[in-house]
């Protein structure tokens, strides 16, 4: 039976030295089978044994053994026996002593751990693995056991902005969820820790040592943790993502109230275009009348008192005209702003022009919390998107704005200071009187998603915008601020070459008539549209009107040839565009008197076409002026 164990057993007697026993699985762990028929006779003494075994073997097997002539160690022995083959054995020796206490014979036990040992390394290296993987994980991850943390890893640390974990460990783990959230992070742990189950991904808020708070994606596991039941939890930081989602949303419904902004522009173009010429020509035409009815008049009291209705009925008319022209500018400014090209206009820009109407779109911010003090000093243009220098602007006011409390707008100002700085830039100084910024904060104040607005208000993203708008451009947006003193946003543009705003059209030319009769055709599907502008052309010429597309292509491809074509870009059935490729194919000699007339909402395709002609185009309500300098123009070259 004891052959048979699986631990081996060595007894050797004192003081012969002789070996009384080895079994079996002692012989096959020290390599000693050869030896066995001689233990087996009793032939075998200790000595046989330490010289069959290699020396180092000898000093593992029986390090405290002394031979015959000493004493054998009185006590119980416990030790590790390392073999040369790479096996580990745990060595138990234990003596058995007379009744005069001597010892008259030593058992050894041998087994064999290695397997054992081997587990239990490899455990340790798995835990030592498992633990760096957690203690560098990306995750904020703790685990926590009666509602309070155990262990808590270096993310969570950092996220929370504390600098040990013994500043967290044994605290409650409600101390860091955000006071709204902790009801029902109190239900996930009774269902994790008290009823076993998997808590699943949930957004929460949690709380940094500061009392700033951040949104996190939680869940946890129950587990066994140190023999007691525990809950690992793993967060991850979700607050750049949400304030990408909100961007992303915020963009959205820019863009759909853009393109409802344009459609609205283009639908009140249309009666603003004529309106707005019929107004002028009947101011026109009343002023003819009056000095008419002055120059017949006798003098008496008719002529008096048709005099006086003359001149109200001029100021009704020059009212009028003046409001259409407001609805016209306000459009022009709401399009700037929901223009949607997929690649910038840059031209000649006069930096007060889009500072004009950010002022505007600013109106209602400004009015209630400030004075607005303008300073603006000549300056050349610069080479710049109008609508994107709009933008900018804007945001800067707004910013200006939100940072005056609403109860001092009589002593709160925003000033607006328009320069040349010392190098030769075009400047624009945005100031306010405000709380002004500490230095951390300015520090950060152009980085994406950092704001100082409360939640809800902002994403962080517009000052980061602005600064890549500028950039863009060749130019420096720079941030002074002091606190309680105000702040100062400064933009600094390159000016335009001389050369290159030599060539922009100056608004104020004087009206240019050609002496010479021409031939114009006007196309355009809203038959009031088309008179308005026939009116604005007037007599001097031969003008042909045609509302259909199929009509005024019938007339190009077979009646006299045109002066100037005037030709609506966006119309039913056959566009302008189709219309124009047409006429290029039959009649080429005509495609470069066409002007396309437009309300300012374009389709792709259409704004590729405008990118790709070079014929002038018109945006409507129509400026007098520049169709008589077009007209003039195109008939000196024809």
């Amino acid at each position: 039976m004891i052959d048979g164990l699986a631990i081996g057993l060595y007894l050797v007697e004192f003081p012969s030295d002789q070996v009384l026993y080895a079994n079996p699985r002692f012989l096959q762990l020290a390599g000693l089978e050869a030896l066995e028929e001689l233990i087996r006779r009793g032939d075998a003494t200790h000595s046989h044994v330490l010289h069959a075994l290699a020396a180092s073997d000898a000093q593992a097997f029986f390090p405290s053994h002394v031979p015959p002539s000493g004493e054998p160690r009185s006590g119980q022995e416990e030790g590790l026996v390392e073999l040369a083959n790479g096996r580990t054995l745990r060595r138990l020796s234990t003596p058995a002593r007379d009744a005069a206490g001597r010892v008259l014979r030593q058992l050894y036990l041998f087994e064999d751990i290695t397997e054992r040992m081997r587990t239990e390394q490899a455990l340790r290296r798995s835990e030592q693995s498992f633990r760096r993987v957690i203690e560098n994980a990306p995750e904020a991850i703790f685990i926590h056991g009666n509602h309070r943390f155990i262990y808590v890893n270096p993310m969570l640390l950092k996220a929370l902005r504390y600098e040990h974990p013994s500043e967290l460990i044994g605290q409650d783990i409600l101390t860091i969820v955000h006071p709204d959230d902790r009801k029902l992070v109190r239900q996930r742990i009774h269902s994790t820790a008290d009823l076993g189950e998997l808590a699943p991904l949930r957004e929460l808020r949690y709380l940094r040592r500061d009392g700033t708070w951040f949104d996190v994606e939680s869940t946890g596991v129950p587990v066994e943790f140190d023999g007691v039941k525990a809950v690992v939890v793993m967060a991850r930081d979700v607050s750049e993502r949400k304030q990408m989602q909100a961007q992303l949303l915020q963009t959205d419904r820019l863009s759909m109230v853009g393109t409802l902004a344009a459609g609205v522009g283009h639908e009140i173009n249309n009666p603003l275009s004529y309106v707005q010429a019929n107004l002028a020509l009947a101011l026109e035409s009343m002023k003819q009348l009056a000095q008419e009815g002055m120059g017949a008049g006798a003098g008496g009291p008719e002529a008096q008192r048709q005099a006086e209705q003359f001149a109200e009925l001029e100021t009704l008319l020059q009212e009028a005209h003046e409001g259409a022209l407001r609805v016209r500018n306000i459009v022009r400014d709401l399009k700037s702003f929901s223009r949607q090209e997929e690649e910038e206009r840059r031209t000649a820009v006069d930096v007060r022009e889009p500072l004009g109407f950010s002022l505007k779109m600013a109106a209602s911010e400004l009015r209630h919390r400030a004075q607005l003090i303008t300073k603006y000093e000549p300056v050349p243009p610069v080479h710049a998107d109008a609508s994107r220098l709009g933008q900018v602007f804007l945001n800067l006011l707004i910013n200006a704005a939100q940072a005056l409390p609403e109860e001092r707008s009589a002593h709160n100002t925003i000033t607006l200071w328009v320069r040349l700085d010392a190098s030769g830039r075009v400047a624009v100084d945005v100031s306010d009187t405000g709380a002004g910024m500490p230095p951390e904060v300015l520090a950060r104040i152009f980085d994406p998603f950092f704001t100082t607005k409360p939640v809800g208000k902002g994403t962080g993203l517009g000052l980061s915008i602005c600064h890549g708008i500028i950039r863009d451009l060749g130019g420096e947006i720079s941030v002074r601020s002091e606190v309680g003193r105000g702040t100062t946003f400064t933009v600094l543009l390159p000016p335009m070459r001389p050369a290159a705003a030599a060539g922009a059209p100056s608004p104020g030319s004087p009206t240019s008539r050609s002496e010479r009769r021409g031939r114009l055709l006007i196309i355009d599907d809203e038959p009031l549209v088309a008179r308005s502008l026939s009116r604005i052309i007037g007599r001097q010429h031969q003008v042909v009107v045609v509302v259909n597309s199929q009509e005024g292509l019938a007339q190009l491809t077979f009646g006299e040839p045109f002066d100037v074509i005037f030709c609506d870009l966006m119309m039913p059935g056959l566009t302008g565009m189709d219309l124009y490729e047409q006429v290029l194919e039959r009649r080429p000699e005509l495609a470069p008197r066409f002007v396309f007339i437009t309300g300012g909402s374009y389709t792709p395709r259409a704004r590729r076409f405008l990118e790709t002609v070079p014929n002038t185009w018109l945006e409507k309500p129509f400026d007098v002026q520049h169709i008589q300098r077009l007209i003039a123009k195109a008939l000196e070259t024809s």
